[in-house]
């Protein structure tokens, strides 16, 4: 059985890292990738650094070209944030979700600078005792943490329970109203909170380092962030999460909710949340070192000998610990940063391969329970069901636009639910079939972008029958256990007992419905790949959907129509699987479910040998999850020339019994 290379939290011991020679028991010795040439960082892949020319471009007769890295220019940035507010102001463009950013002061000639309008001085230049003494206690904090991590190698990972990376206790900015009616953000005077009215800039500065950029030149965090986060790891991976690790959430990076929205959650807080305010912050820490990790582990970047992965998980555990406090507090729970904490957290357990994931699902279903469902969030200005219309105030209001933060953080937790079905076999609670608000979502234009194309690259109907399809498998499954000691659920088995007889008949309705649903569903199926692929115009939409569609028409014949791996109609979707695959392009998001289905499926060597392939394209893409597929894959393979049954050569089964049952995603 191959093993599988995932975070491992029951020591503090490494895997061997992904590319890795261990011929001699030692890591073996890597260059910077992140200091190759244009082509080997174009195409991820580890460049030799050879002057003028590399070994790869000199076999394959490419211009080779080094960048020269970029450093950060206060003057370009003011210079694009100049241009954007004057853009904003032409367009009349007022975004009423999104502060105005009303205390810095730029610089065009020399050095940017934030003002504190309290003193009218630089925040340099503003007297520092008191704020020193912050700073330092946060970083004693902080180093205390990296310490103890590296003391404790040997103990596991997530038992310790490290000290708050920054004091909950300091006091944030509060909302308060200005001659024009709008909302003025006051600055708590420390640096610290200073910082935070840079927002925009900061935004700037994420929006044009994407993960196209990253490779090509990436930019050194810019100073103003230093004061925000004084310890350097927490500043390098901060930085990382937002201009890096946030844009493989989505297949479209502009604009890209994340940074837009969610970032925002914790950067401009209220004050009101300090517990998950905090913990999403922690979150996203978390997902720039997991990432900063693999990148390490396959030569990308500067090693740290296995720190940032244990650094991850220690930013995990305190986001957790933070959150376990505030399910207990009203306004915390009900808040959207505590929401936003358990959606980044649930990504970064997929991305993490963490195995220790169904907490942090069932604080998001808390919240959302607690917020009165889903589409109590989605439209809290909705008539209140059963309210009198005539005194109900809110009726005319009911068309009022979606928060795109809420919208975001929703249907993540859609696909997120998706996973978890996949990983355990239950059935989907998220998105269910009595649900409407799901489609209301979409938008009124067709021909405006829809959300969820832009951010999983699939039409809006897909998921949709992704949780029609995963409910029916486990109902089915369900009925199997039920009928596991019938003669073949032949009911008309005389029974002497009256109550046996009543169960048979139960059980009898019970598999005509299902079956009417199954019927119902393949209908669905078979109308949607006649009519939807052709009104999809974006090539990715299209790939995506394909794929999405051809990945549970094979879980409805095998699962439900109980057809063989041999079937015609199987191999004819899982080769088209594969063909999207293996021509989809650099993003690859929320296209593991697809081909994690598809592996099953396959029987013949070409075709593994092709999945193979496929899936060392999208090693480059994804995190650890990609290390989980390939070995399930491998085993699943194994297994289906050994004769094991079709439950035996699950991944559930494989992956439990792998001991590494982690959310699929």
């Amino acid at each position: 059985m191959t093993a599988v290379d995932i975070p491992s939290t029951a020591s503090g011991s490494e895997n061997p890292a992904i590319g890795e020679d261990q011929s001699d028991g030692r890591e073996k010795k890597r260059t910077r990738s992140r200091n190759g040439c244009l082509v080997c960082r174009s195409r991820r892949l580890k460049c030799d650094l050879d002057k003028p020319e590399c070994q790869r471009c000199v076999n394959y007769g490419a211009e080779c070209v080094y960048p020269e890295k970029k450093a950060f220019n206060h003057s370009i940035v003011a210079e694009k944030l100049s241009k954007r507010h004057k853009s904003k102001r032409e367009n009349g463009d007022n975004p009423k979700d999104e502060p105005p950013n009303i205390l810095s002061s730029y610089n065009t000639t020399n050095s940017l600078q934030l003002i504190d309008p309290s003193s009218s001085k630089p925040i340099h230049e503003t007297e520092p005792s008191q704020y020193q003494h912050q700073n330092q206690h946060q970083h004693q904090n902080q180093t205390q943490v990296i310490q103890h991590i590296q003391h404790n190698h040997s103990q596991p990972t997530m038992a310790f329970l490290p000290q708050p990376l920054t004091p909950l206790s300091t006091p944030l900015p509060v909302p308060t109203p200005s001659s024009t009616g709008q909302t003025l953000w006051v600055p708590h005077p420390t640096p610290l909170v200073q910082q935070m009215d840079a927002v925009e800039l900061l935004m700037a500065l994420c929006r044009d380092t994407r993960m196209g950029q990253f490779f090509g030149g990436p930019l050194d965090p810019p100073e103003f962030l230093r004061k925000m986060f004084p310890v350097e790891e927490d500043l390098r991976c901060f930085h990382h999460a937002l201009t890096y690790s946030l844009s493989i959430l989505v297949v479209e990076e502009e604009p890209n909710p994340w940074v837009d929205h969610v970032a925002r959650l914790f950067l401009v807080p209220t004050g009101e949340t300090p517990l998950s305010s905090e913990a999403l912050k922690q979150g996203i820490l978390a997902m720039g070192a997991i990432h900063l990790s693999v990148l390490e582990a396959r030569g990308s970047v500067a090693s740290s000998s296995g720190r940032t992965r244990e650094l991850g998980l220690a930013y995990r555990w305190e986001a957790v610990k933070l959150l376990r406090q505030a399910k207990d507090i009203p306004k915390e729970i009900e808040s959207d940063a505590f929401l936003a904490s358990t959606v980044i957290l649930s990504c970064d357990d997929v991305l993490g391969a963490n195995p220790h994931w169904r907490e942090v699902i069932r604080l998001g279903l808390l919240s959302v329970k607690a917020r009165g469902g889903c589409e109590r969030i989605l439209y809290p200005d909705d008539p209140i069901p059963g309210a009198d219309p005539i005194i109900s105030p809110i009726l005319n209001q009911a068309n009022k636009p979606v928060s795109p933060l809420l919208r975001c953080l929703i249907e993540t937790l859609v696909i997120t639910d998706v996973g978890c079905s996949l990983s355990t076999g239950d059935l989907t609670v998220v998105l269910t079939d009595s649900s409407t608000w799901w489609e209301r979502l979409a938008p009124a234009d067709p021909n405006e972008s829809d959300s969820i194309e832009s951010t999983w690259g699939m039409h809006r109907s897909i998921p949709r029958l992704m949780t029609r399809t995963l409910n029916l498998v486990c109902e089915s499954r369900d009925l199997d256990r039920q009928s596991f000691f019938d003669s073949d659920g032949d009911e008309t088995i005389i029974h002497t007992s009256g109550l046996a007889l009543l169960w048979v008949e139960e059980k009898t309705r019970w598999r005509q419905n299902l079956k009417l649903k199954i019927n119902e569903l393949r209908r669905d199926m078979e109308e949607w790949i006649i009519n939807i692929p052709s009104t999809l115009k974006r090539k990715r939409t299209h790939d995506g959907s394909l794929a999405a569609w051809h990945g549970f028409q094979i879980l409805i014949l095998k699962d439900l129509m109980r057809l063989p791996r041999s079937n015609i109609d199987i191999q004819k979707s899982a080769d088209t699987v594969l063909d999207i695959c293996s021509q989809v392009g650099d993003k690859v998001e929320w296209m593991n479910f697809s081909l994690l289905i598809t592996c099953t499926a396959l029987i013949s060597p070409l075709q593994r040998q092709r999945a193979r392939e496929v899936l060392r394209w999208f090693r480059v893409q994804s995190c650890y999850e990609i290390d989980v597929l390939e070995s399930v894959a491998e085993e699943c393979w194994k297994r289906i020339d050994d004769g094991l049954d079709d439950e035996a050569c699950s991944w559930r089964e494989i992956l439990l019994e792998m001991g590494c049952s982690v959310l699929l995603g």
